[in-house]
């Protein structure tokens, strides 16, 4: 859905003005090069395993705690995105207790077009989506065949010119 880097060197140009991080290895990657994202999404596993160091941006205020169980999107997951990007004046992080893995799909939904969303690809790097409304278009269409309701889910106001 995006194009993959390596490094962040690579990736850092092509940036937008926000940044959402998902994942502990991609979150601990841009605080290592004190690029911090606006909004980070984190659940203390690495390929579903536990991680060996500390969480990453701890210090971060508010951290928004849920649960999504793996391979599922939680309507209280879509919700704390939702209320992370409503927080525009300081960076936030949602610690998920389960799995972040499908938490790109609504971060990308609910996101503001121009965003940038890195998540890790294991074994390959770091994919870089900048949300554009073809590829909200896109998500859109992947989330409709979900089970459950996507217009009370979304019921808060996605930018999309569908």
């Amino acid at each position: 859905m995006g194009i993959v880097y390596t490094n962040i060197e690579d990736m850092a140009p092509h940036l937008g003005p926000s940044i959402i991080t998902i994942g502990d290895v991609v979150t601990s990657i841009f605080e290592a090069a004190d690029i911090p994202p606006d909004i980070s999404i984190i659940d203390q596993l690495t390929e579903r395993e536990p991680i060996n160091f500390p969480r990453p941006f701890s210090h971060l205020d508010p951290i928004f705690k849920i649960n999504n169980p793996p391979g599922v999107l939680t309507e209280e997951l879509v919700q704390a995105i939702h209320k992370a990007i409503q927080h525009r004046n300081k960076p936030c992080q949602i610690l998920i207790i389960g799995e972040e893995d499908l938490s790109t799909l609504p971060a990308i939904m609910l996101a503001s077009i121009g965003t940038s969303i890195i998540y890790g690809q294991p074994n390959r790097g770091m994919v870089h989506v900048l949300v554009t409304t073809t590829i909200k278009q896109t998500v859109w269409d992947i989330l409709s065949n979900f089970d459950g309701n996507l217009s009370s889910v979304f019921s808060m106001g996605v930018e999309l010119d569908l």
